[in-house]
């Protein structure tokens, strides 16, 4: 058994190194950032390479002036609503608490302006829904800030599926822990458990039709610090997520295991992002003539590292987005593929009240 680096294209993020000229149509859409907390500055700094960004707007006169500092000239506001009412915008990207995400998206799409929403994009599938329904209705662009599927290894693992190179998939496991961050107004399940949902939806091309899940609410009383979910998707397929903010260590972890090989990436892996292990199980002659018995015989061969591109996904994420409003294309992560999303995590939410009993998920796709 080896290890071997395959050859590829490495590239560096323009991040930090240079500034990104925008395509002349990009830069002549005008963004307004909701939201300065967490992910807003980010947004408005990749934005800012990307696009006019024209507005920021936080209810904090705190981070709305330490912001503001880095984009002068860009307008301020610390209302929504006045923002949408004088700052002349095209889109609205929104990093706001996931509470009030629906009710700021309905308001944006009210206005008739795109949307570039944080995860998740509501807390009900029927209100997730009714927006999804509202922006095709309208023809404007609802997009989802499921930020890893725009990661080059989750994509590389993606078309390793698509190309059967696994074999017939028979599970994934996901592990995305850390210390601390807690969320005011979701539980882990919700602020974390979305990220694979998404990413298992996406590499499986699929959606799920029951989940069994358990949850534990130390901290806060039904805002669950740690969460273990087991999904079933179509095919036999079992897909299972451990969650949790009480935890020592940060991992963001997949284990996708197939009948011919298996995978795993891990963000920030080194020394890259997806390993691939030659890793199989044959049946061998029969241990007992009469019974039919097989002996099933493990198989290891090499493990194999791709080098991928390196580029920030929130980077990728805001130039499809801005794309999908050039080009009046659908983006990957729309308000449909969203939708089904937090209607997966509805019915985790519903089988944690039962106390892990299977609970059926009816997608609408």
């Amino acid at each position: 058994m080896q290890t071997r680096f395959i050859a590829g294209h490495l590239t560096v993020a323009a991040l930090h190194l240079k500034a990104e000229k925008p395509s002349p149509t990009a830069s002549r859409i005008r963004v307004g950032i909701a939201g300065l907390g967490h992910w807003g500055p980010n947004h408005a700094r990749t934005f800012g390479r990307l696009a006019d960004l024209a507005a920021i707007c936080d209810r904090s006169p705190g981070r709305l002036a330490q912001v503001g500092a880095l984009f002068p000239g860009v307008a301020r506001y610390r209302e929504f609503e006045e923002m949408l009412d004088r700052a002349r915008l095209d889109a609205v990207i929104i990093a706001t608490p996931t509470s009030s995400h629906e009710g700021l998206v309905a308001a944006t799409l009210r206005r008739g302006l795109h949307v570039l929403c944080e995860k998740p994009l509501a807390l009900r599938a029927a209100d997730a829904a009714r927006l999804a329904s509202d922006a095709r209705r309208r023809r404007q662009i609802l997009m989802v800030g499921h930020t890893f599927l725009f990661n080059s290894g989750i994509r590389h693992l993606r078309g390793l599926l698509r190309a059967k190179n696994l074999g017939r998939i028979y599970y994934l496991h996901s592990k995305r822990t850390h210390y601390g961050l807690f969320r005011p107004d979701v539980s882990a399940i919700w602020d974390l458990a979305s990220h694979d949902v998404a990413i298992f939806n996406y590499l499986l091309d699929s959606r799920p039709t029951e989940v069994s899940a358990v949850g534990f609410d130390w901290l806060r009383r039904e805002l669950h610090d740690l969460g273990f979910i087991t999904f079933r998707y179509p095919g036999g397929i079992a897909a299972h997520i451990h969650v949790g903010w009480l935890d020592p260590k940060k991992v963001r972890e997949i284990t996708v295991v197939g009948d011919r090989r298996m995978a795993v990436w891990q963000d920030g892996g080194s020394p890259g992002p997806v390993t691939l292990y030659d890793r199989y199980v044959v049946r061998g002659r029969p241990l007992v003539r009469e019974f039919g018995e097989f002996q099933l015989l493990p198989r290891e061969g090499d493990i194999t590292v791709p080098n991928l591109p390196l580029e920030e996904p929130l980077l990728v994420q805001a130039r499809e987005f801005l794309a999908a409003i050039s080009e009046g294309s659908s983006p990957l992560s729309d308000g449909c593929f969203a939708a089904e999303v937090v209607r997966a995590l509805e019915a985790t939410d519903r089988s944690v009240r039962l106390h892990g009993a299977p609970v059926r998920i009816h997608s609408r796709r």
